[in-house]
């Protein structure tokens, strides 16, 4: 499972993803009431239980919140690994945050071609600025082997949605 890393389990105090405040977030809401996976949230058990049932947004929430250590200790390594998941579920932004972090080495060794993989997705799920790394990338053969038609493929897309310096890149206006 990627929210937790673990089975499910019953509750442990000492887990902050299961307790984040005293009493509990069972004590904070009414007996019953659905619990949601939303930016703010103080318990981040529901955005681990939403991801592990492929709900991109509490990936996106819930590797965000493990990579700032916000509320939960820092693990760039696991944050990483839900960025990629959510990158998986069709979140371009995620894609980008993990092509980041394996360009800078954080959580995970460096690789360029793992970053060149994660923006090409983002590419194709509709980022047009990330498009531009890959394309480069593709086109001279940095760090991937080179490929013009894949080159061209990502101008193209960045192109379309607005990316100038992708157009003159291809010779169009």
């Amino acid at each position: 499972m990627i929210g937790c890393g673990a089975p499910a389990r019953a509750p442990d105090a000492r887990d902050p993803l299961a307790k984040a405040s005293p009493g509990g977030a069972a004590a904070e809401r009414a007996e019953g009431a659905p619990r949601a996976c939303t930016h703010d949230v103080e318990d981040l058990a529901p955005c681990a239980e939403e991801c592990d049932r492929a709900i991109a947004f509490s990936c996106t929430v819930l590797a965000a919140r493990v990579e700032r250590g916000d509320r939960v200790p820092r693990d760039l390594t696991r944050a990483v690994r839900i960025h990629e998941r959510a990158c998986e579920l069709r979140d371009a932004a995620s894609c980008v945050n993990a092509a980041r972090m394996y360009a800078s080495g954080a959580g995970v060794p460096p690789s360029r071609a793992k970053q060149i993989e994660l923006l090409g997705a983002a590419c194709m799920l509709g980022d047009a600025f990330a498009c531009a790394v890959p394309a480069k990338a593709f086109a001279s053969g940095n760090g991937v082997a080179r490929d013009p038609r894949r080159a061209e493929e990502l101008w193209q897309h960045a192109c379309a949605g607005g990316v100038e310096s992708a157009c003159a890149s291809l010779g169009e206006p």
